[in-house]
């Protein structure tokens, strides 16, 4: 079969089914079972808010902060947050980026969250893969497992850093903004 993305193209510049399933070698009810992995598709989606989160330390343990940027489901921004932590690990800071970002949502009412995070540790502890041994760690991964138990549904992946950006810039911003006595909670 061709690729979906194929499909629903050609669909959207013929608006002909029966055009479209000639072209792919497609039967009534193969367009059909695509139709419906679509609409599930975009079901689960749907509802999904985006929440972006990281930490930062200089110096691991440094002046430490964290960031989180929320989107809606419809992708736009709805809420910034940063804080300095004072003197913390970059693991610590991560977790703080975390609670921050979960605090938003709440706040902002979302159900459903999909949570991107550069650090494969926090990821790999709140998915279950990795266990957490570090005793400074274990009451902040504590925090975001029950603060988690709030949402309808949740899931966290990693994602490479530079994908995190802004999440990262509002950590760093809020160091920067310490050092210089001119920090502000946002």
């Amino acid at each position: 079969m061709s690729r979906p993305a194929e499909i629903f193209e050609a669909l959207a510049e013929t608006l002909d089914p029966v055009q479209v399933m000639q072209r792919f070698g497609l039967s009534r009810e193969e367009l059909q079972d695509l139709l419906r992995q679509a609409a599930s598709a975009w079901q689960a989606f749907e509802g999904n808010w985006l929440l972006y989160v990281d930490g930062a330390s200089r110096g691991n343990p440094g002046p430490a902060g964290a960031g989180a940027v929320l989107y809606d489901p419809l992708g736009q921004v709805q809420k910034r947050g940063s804080r300095f932590l004072g003197r913390a690990t970059n693991n610590v800071a991560e977790y703080q980026g975390l609670l921050l970002g979960l605090a938003l949502a709440r706040e902002k009412g979302a159900r459903r969250l999909q949570i991107l995070a550069d650090s494969e540790l926090m990821v790999h502890q709140l998915n279950g893969r990795y266990r957490v041994r570090n005793p400074g760690l274990l009451p902040l991964w504590q925090a975001a497992t029950k603060a988690l138990e709030e949402f309808d549904a949740w899931s966290i992946s990693h994602v490479d850093r530079s994908l995190n950006a802004e999440a990262d810039r509002l950590a760093s911003q809020a160091i920067d903004q310490a050092r210089q006595g001119s920090y502000n909670d946002t």
